[in-house]
């Protein structure tokens, strides 16, 4: 039997005993007659008794813990016991009832006193054990002393939920808050100081090693405020969920470590998904680059929408690999999924896989995107991205997919890099084949950078900082958007779903964030001093690598759609003569072999591509002068 049940059942036991003993000694001392307790009043004495208990255990006053719902609990128990005698008082004033209980006015009165007492002291007592004597030895032991940033009901649940728990090893040693009115209290004899812009203080005057933010309201730009003004230092800091997961998994599973995205300031975007389950449901759905950081959640998203089938197509077997048996083990059986190890740039390969499957929507996820590599492998770059691009939209119009999307990166903007010329390109081609009069439509989605994925800084900077250092940072001047890959997914499943054709989908993604600024707080996070333990080492641009990213959102060039924060660029698509134009200027420059030749092409097929150093020459670090 559970300790709760055993718990409960004492509880009742005791308010039973006392109850009765109440009602009898206040009978002994209205008569000071021992001989009035003989039946009836016995009789009336213990049905009453039993009665406050049994409704106390109908209404839950037993089931709650007392530890932390006094108050409510302790409310709930008197109503119900002085209703109870209440209504025995209103029927011993009835002549004829009054004469087979036996039990005079004034038994009552006096009992409904003493009930009062009892409960108050009894629920009262047990609170000031718990939080005044368990609490207080507990929290002299040698767990990891802890400083917890709010003192208001998170804070209080954070110290009596892990804060005396032996399991966790937290040795609650202060709070920390910003109310005047809190300053200088004591909650559960832990002192409240602040204000939390004297965090770093506190933390050394009380030897913290760990900081846990309780304020699970707080905006993420005020939460960003707080994490920057921490010295990270030799400590780790937790953060307390938002209020919705804090409720669904409870305070012991989602107490996390502050992450690098909350030091962004960036609230996540949570795109409507309403639409996502009808557009997706019952189709068969292939995913180009299917393996990759992008495509294996689109995979993960895609797959939670029912699909009839989800084939994941990739030529990287080891990433194609780790995604499926993701998939398989949280799907088992429900999910009709296929994988098939190919490249996009095989025509008869790919014809193979669209005749096999004939998918109903296609989302293009497959490229290479690597600026620097991309550089120095520029035919590479144009038969694997650009013709590989080509393949899947012409088999595509082969085999009357309803919609193909394509997934686009901002380095398409004005490109200063061959990887953003030839993603350039890639739209061109969808926008073009998007004017032709047939079944198959064609979309577009283009963000910034995103958070963790496998060709980002983050990875990078882990991995440096993890080897001592030093950072490595192309300049320090260099600014960047970013997202989360979840967000991004996202944004590309749902303007697949709200287009037409031929649209060019772009992202409001906020402002952009300094990489400089994001390798201090990564060195931060990690509980090192910048500068002190690990350098920063400026080692210049890279090739095709600009400053800064054009803004995605001018919305005086861009269409409104129903989410505020997707919008359509307005762009005219060429025409078919003139896109089959351009990509038989690349097929000879391909058939060169050479790259200096390839490029100079590409710099006459894209008209917006521009060198690195025209670009770059006017930027201060803040804006485009």
């Amino acid at each position: 039997m559970k300790k709760s049940v055993i718990y409960m059942i004492l509880w009742m036991l005791l308010d039973f005993i006392f109850f009765s003993l109440l009602f009898f000694f206040a009978g002994l001392l209205i008569t000071k007659d021992v001989s009035i307790f003989a039946s009836p009043l016995t009789i009336s004495m213990f049905s009453i008794a039993a009665i406050k208990v049994i409704l106390g255990y109908v209404f839950k006053t037993y089931h709650l813990i007392w530890r932390y719902s006094i108050r409510r609990n302790l409310v709930r128990l008197i109503v119900i016991s002085l209703s109870i005698d209440l209504v025995f008082l209103c029927l011993s004033l009835i002549p004829p009832l009054s004469n087979k209980t036996g039990v005079k006015t004034s038994i009552f009165i006096a009992t409904m006193l003493m009930e009062f007492v009892y409960l108050v002291a009894s629920r009262f007592g047990l609170s000031v054990y718990y939080n005044q004597i368990l609490d207080k030895n507990f929290l002299s032991n040698d767990g990891t002393r802890t400083l917890i940033i709010g003192a208001g009901s998170a804070g209080a649940l954070v110290l009596n939920e892990i804060g005396v728990n032996k399991e966790y090893g937290y040795k609650i040693v202060g709070f920390v808050d910003d109310s005047e009115e809190k300053i200088g209290q004591y909650m559960n004899n832990v002192m409240v100081y602040g204000p939390i812009s004297k965090i770093n203080e506190f933390v050394k005057q009380l030897d913290v090693k760990k900081i846990v933010i309780a304020i699970p309201s707080v905006g993420l730009s005020r939460l960003k405020e707080i994490t920057n003004l921490i010295d990270y230092k030799g400590i780790t800091v937790e953060v307390l969920p938002d209020k919705a997961k804090l409720l669904q998994s409870g305070l012991n599973q989602t107490i996390r470590k502050v992450e690098i995205a909350d030091l962004l300031g960036r609230t996540p975007i949570e795109l409507d998904k309403s639409g996502l389950s009808d557009f997706i449901s019952g189709k068969v759905v292939l995913v180009t680059g299917g393996g990759g950081s992008i495509g294996s959640e689109i995979a993960r998203q895609v797959a939670s929408f029912n699909p009839k089938k989800l084939i994941l197509l990739d030529i990287y077997e080891n990433c194609a690999y780790d995604i499926q048996q993701e998939l398989k083990m949280n799907y088992k059986n429900t999910l009709d999924l296929q994988v098939e190890i190919v490249s996009i740039t095989n025509r008869s390969a790919m014809d193979r896989v669209f005749a096999t499957y004939r998918p109903n929507l296609v989302i293009m996820a497959a490229a290479h995107k690597h600026v620097p590599l991309m550089e120095h492998n520029v035919i590479e770059a144009v038969e694997n991205n650009v013709f590989g691009t080509l393949n899947t939209v012409e088999l595509a119009e082969k085999y009357n997919v309803d919609r193909v999307h394509m997934v686009s990166t901002d380095k398409a903007v004005n490109p200063t890099s061959i990887m953003g010329a030839t993603k350039r390109i890639c739209e061109m081609i969808c926008q073009a084949h998007s004017t032709k009069e047939q079944h198959t439509t064609f979309s577009i989605t283009r963000f910034g950078n995103v958070l963790g994925s496998a060709g980002s800084v983050i990875p990078l900077f882990k991995r440096q900082i993890e080897a001592g250092g030093p950072i490595t940072l192309t300049d320090y001047r260099i600014i960047r958007y970013f997202m989360t890959i979840p967000e991004a997914s996202q944004l590309v499943l749902t303007s697949c779903s709200m287009a037409k054709n031929g649209e060019l989908f772009v992202l409001d993604m906020g402002s952009p964030v300094k990489i400089h600024d994001l390798a201090l707080n990564m060195i931060k996070l990690s509980g090192l001093e910048p500068g002190k333990d690990i350098e920063i080492i400026e080692t210049g641009l890279r090739p095709g690598e600009k400053l800064y990213e054009e803004l995605l959102v001018k919305t005086e060039e861009l269409d409104k759609t129903d989410n505020e924060l997707i919008f359509i660029e307005r762009d005219k698509p060429l025409s078919l003569e003139e896109i089959d134009s351009k990509l038989a200027l690349l097929k000879e420059g391909v058939a060169t072999g050479d790259d200096i030749k390839m490029k100079e092409i590409i710099k006459n097929v894209v008209p917006t591509f521009i060198e690195k150093e025209q670009a770059n020459k006017n930027f201060d670090g803040k804006e485009v002068k």
